[in-house]
């Protein structure tokens, strides 16, 4: 079975992430490209059998609106400093100077058209967080590990990510981790960096965590009940960290919700069989990142009542991707289901020989294609997994000027940034 679904997907195959100061060539995997190898396990796990949300809502399970605050009139910016936590869809770069084995935006083609080199961003050009600090008139936010002072504006946040670490990994779901710069590691760095200092002026920015804890067990054909046991862990991860960063005198925060799992690219080619949404996405993984929203606007509600002189935003990164992926010509793009890059599929190609028979740092050469479109500004999608820089301008555009997916709406980030 799994041969036969290894087989789809090279079948697929047809046509592949940036450094701060140089490109550097490398032929190392991400640990999100390998994360698609698992994804090749789904097949077989049987994603429809995953129950519905209600079963596994152990934790926060009040329905809550976030609270309504009223914004300041005037910006209350300069921010100071400017924080960042995530994976690959925040990260500016801290992944490629760790010691993680993979760790492909160091490579061409990522960063070609706005940085026209790699930087360590899993995008064809920016994420999210830097159209944020554009709209902010600041500069981009550096990877920690290549920072120059402390107290500064930083990015926390590192590709392959989880919420939850090994130890917690194998207890709930018996799996682990490609990469060790968990949720954990990253407040670790915080406080040693920040530790004292006056963080009244600051803001944090929250990028997406916890897809990855999803993905390793689903991969693994975990159970069920096990894939569902994770999202309470998950969000109880980021509530914690909410209250640390909270407790150590904060007051803006800015929450990204999961993106839409199931309108990824790799999911809709290995389960194009698999019943669809009124969307186009699969429904089974879009119920898990639905419930993560649920559950995280939960935490949000419970966090604002207890701290009321903070301000939280939440930006429904769901919600704002099916909103273009439904008008997808409003905002120039016309290929909404392929990624720009395939070359990150042939990648998943040795990714699996590597890991059904050896290891892949050991793995005989091997020619990917190191092309991709060249018209990334008109697809959705970059290499299967991100989105392209096109998209994550998009999003945020759509975060800073429509209520229909930032709560509150408006709030402190509105008179403070350019749309």
């Amino acid at each position: 079975m799994i041969q036969s679904s290894i087989a789809a997907v090279c079948s697929l195959l047809g046509s592949a992430r940036p450094h701060a100061s140089r490109p550097r060539i490398s032929t190392r995997l991400s640990s999100h490209v390998l994360l698609f190898f698992y994804c090749i396990a789904i097949a077989t796990f049987g994603l429809n059998n995953v129950p519905a949300a209600s079963s596994a809502r152990t934790l926060y399970t009040t329905s809550k609106s976030l609270i309504d605050i009223a914004p300041p009139s005037e910006c209350s910016a300069p921010f100071a400093p400017v924080l960042a936590f995530g994976d690959s869809t925040t990260d500016t770069g801290n992944q490629i100077h760790t010691n993680t084995p993979f760790a492909t935006a160091a490579s061409p083609p990522y960063g070609m058209t706005f940085f026209h080199e790699p930087t360590g961003r899993y995008s064809d050009g920016r994420v999210m967080l830097d159209f944020l600090c554009t709209a902010l008139k600041i500069n981009f936010l550096p990877p920690h590990l290549t920072r120059s002072s402390q107290c500064a504006n930083e990015n926390f946040a590192v590709a392959g990510a989880t919420a939850n670490n090994n130890a917690e990994l194998q207890s709930i779901a018996n799996v682990t981790s490609l990469t060790e710069d968990t949720l954990e590691v990253q407040l670790s760095w915080f406080k040693n960096d920040l530790q004292g200092h006056d963080l009244s002026k600051a803001l944090v920015y929250f990028g997406e965590i916890g897809g990855n804890d999803y993905n390793y067990a689903l991969g693994a054909m975990r159970p069920a009940n096990e894939v569902q046991a994770l999202l309470p862990a998950v969000v109880d991860k980021i509530h914690n960290a909410l209250e640390i960063i909270l407790d150590s005198g904060v007051k803006k925060v800015v929450v990204q919700g999961q993106f839409p799992m199931g309108c990824i690219a790799i999911y809709l080619k290995l389960f194009n069989n698999t019943q669809l949404d009124s969307n186009g996405c699969v429904s089974s993984v879009m119920e898990i990142s639905n419930q993560h929203n649920r559950m995280l606007r939960d935490v949000i509600s419970h966090v604002q009542e207890i701290h009321p002189d903070v301000d939280i935003i939440f930006f429904d990164t769901t919600e704002a991707y099916l909103h273009i992926l439904g008008n997808p010509s409003t905002y120039n793009l016309n290929n909404v289901r392929d990624p720009c890059y395939t070359g990150g599929l042939e990648v998943l190609a040795l990714a699996n020989a590597g890991n059904t028979g050896g290891s892949p740092s050991t793995l005989p050469p091997h020619k990917i294609n190191m092309t991709s479109c060249t018209n990334p500004e008109n697809y959705i999608g970059w290499d299967g997994i991100h989105l392209t820089d096109a998209m994550y301008g998009a999003m945020m555009r759509l975060f800073l000027t429509d209520a229909r997916f930032t709560s509150p709406f408006p709030n402190f980030l509105t008179p403070c940034t350019d749309h």
